[in-house]
């Protein structure tokens, strides 16, 4: 898990097939949300909501 304290750029891909493999050589880290059930891929804009509070909760530590 990276850092979150440190700011951070966060990259969101396709909901279904995630970030090219291009895109991904550019990431410091990858990250996934785990999914349980049968759901095949998370809502990107859900995503993106847990990523970020996840930031800024790590950086008002």
């Amino acid at each position: 898990m990276p850092d979150l304290r440190r700011p951070t750029a966060w990259l969101f891909g396709n909901e279904a097939h995630g970030l090219r493999p291009e895109e991904r050589e550019l990431a410091d880290a990858v990250v996934g949300v785990p999914i349980h059930g049968l759901a095949e891929s998370l809502n990107v804009a859900t995503a993106a909501t847990l990523c970020l509070y996840a930031s800024a909760r790590a950086q008002r530590r």
